[in-house]
């Protein structure tokens, strides 16, 4: 019996893991101002799990090309899926601080290599819907995490995180899935073209992609803090709060394909949008804020997606490999030091100052977006030797 078209594309398998990855992310930025009593820990103590987390992110940023260069990407896929399932399930029924701790930074190794698996796809789909649909899923499974921990407790979110990632593993497992042409890396590309991207597209890159991801991150993980102690929310509104930061996040990408505007303008749009939401955050009264983090996943959705995917229009083709596993190494250092570096401030100066972070860093990163929106490399016309055949059934 032949597959469906739609189960051998691996468009599914990729966005059925990146629902499953960043479900647990949604998880202890939401829930912990309440779960932290069962663990007998501050608020403060969230910046030691998203050290945890972010950390072991950090180190498995960039490792698509090294495992690919060894086993196939169905198997990658699976075994890391199936690490996973055993790391949310162990996190969710565990109540030891130590254990969690451990957990996170497991859970961060995981996330880290299949995003960088993921971006390595990308960068040779080239496809900004695409990546809209890899990315949407991904808000998708953080506002689920949060939405679970309201509604039900800190151990179901952890169980659908582990049942998602259950589901991805078997559809990763599978060999009719037609990955695209030149996903696995020959050994000797590794090092000949890492020489060519040009030093202001590269820096200006990696600017905005750590800005705005840490503006991303810190987000999800402090807001539910700024809202409870800063606007007076109550804990299932702060929840709900950081469950629409996300749904906006989902929603803005999962619409991001179907936009007629160009690239640039899209960056340039969704820059300016984030830093006015975070104004009207600030000054607004709480009803509006509560409300507000939607619309800044909202304005946040798009900007990551069309910088990773349009990264071999600024720096070239025969560097773009090796630029976007740069860019995602800054995204989570960028987001665990902000994020994490953030619970010393609060627990000086109290959680208004959350508000205030976030509107700094949307000011700083909002320049190097607007530049990199203008940056287009030339490239002679035969140097699409190394153009990549997209998968038959992407969008």
């Amino acid at each position: 019996m032949v597959p469906h078209p739609r189960l051998r594309s691996p468009l599914l398998v990729e966005c059925m893991i990146y629902l499953a990855m960043s479900t647990p992310l949604g998880l202890f930025g939401a829930a912990w101002p309440q779960e932290r009593q069962q663990f007998g820990q501050s608020s403060g103590a969230l910046g030691l799990l998203v050290l945890a987390y972010g950390i072991g992110r950090l180190s498995t940023a960039a490792t698509a090309l090294p495992i690919l260069r060894r086993v196939p990407i169905r198997l990658a896929n699976t075994v890391l899926c199936v690490l996973f399932v055993v790391a949310d399930l162990v996190a969710g029924f565990g109540r030891n601080f130590v254990v969690l701790i451990v957990c996170f930074a497991v859970i961060g190794l995981l996330t880290g290599a299949l995003d960088s698996l993921g971006a390595r796809f990308q960068t040779l789909v080239r496809n900004v819907g695409s990546a809209g649909l890899m990315f949407g899923c991904y808000g998708l499974g953080a506002a689920l995490g949060p939405a679970m921990s309201a509604v039900f407790s800190w151990t179901a979110g952890f169980v659908l995180a582990a049942l998602l990632a259950l589901i991805a593993a078997l559809l990763a497992v599978r060999p009719q899935v037609e990955w695209p042409d030149g996903l696995c890396e020959p050994r000797r590309t590794a090092r000949g073209s890492a020489a060519k991207s040009q030093t202001v597209p590269l820096m200006l890159s990696l600017l905005a992609v750590a800005g705005f991801c840490a503006l991303e991150a810190t987000t999800a993980n402090w807001s539910a803090t700024y809202l409870e102690g800063a606007r007076g929310a109550t804990a299932l509104a702060a929840s709900l709060a950081v469950s629409g930061f996300w749904v906006g996040i989902t929603l803005g990408r999962l619409v991001l394909g179907q936009l007629r505007w160009a690239p640039s303008q899209i960056l340039r749009v969704a820059g300016v949008a984030v830093v006015v939401t975070l104004l009207l955050i600030l000054v607004l009264p709480s009803s509006f804020a509560l409300f507000g983090f939607a619309a800044l996943g909202l304005a946040l959705a798009g900007i990551f997606p069309t910088l990773l995917s349009t990264t071999a229009d600024r720096v070239g083709r025969s560097a773009a490999g090796r630029v976007s596993g740069q860019q995602l190494i800054t995204a989570n250092l960028s987001a665990t030091c902000v994020s994490a570096g953030l619970g010393l401030f609060v627990a000086r100066l109290g959680p208004q100052v959350i508000a205030l972070v976030l509107l700094a860093l949307s000011l700083c990163a909002l320049p190097a977006l607007i530049l990199c929106s203008r940056l287009q490399v030339e490239e002679p016309p035969d140097s699409d030797v190394h153009r990549i055949r997209p998968p038959e059934h992407a969008p």
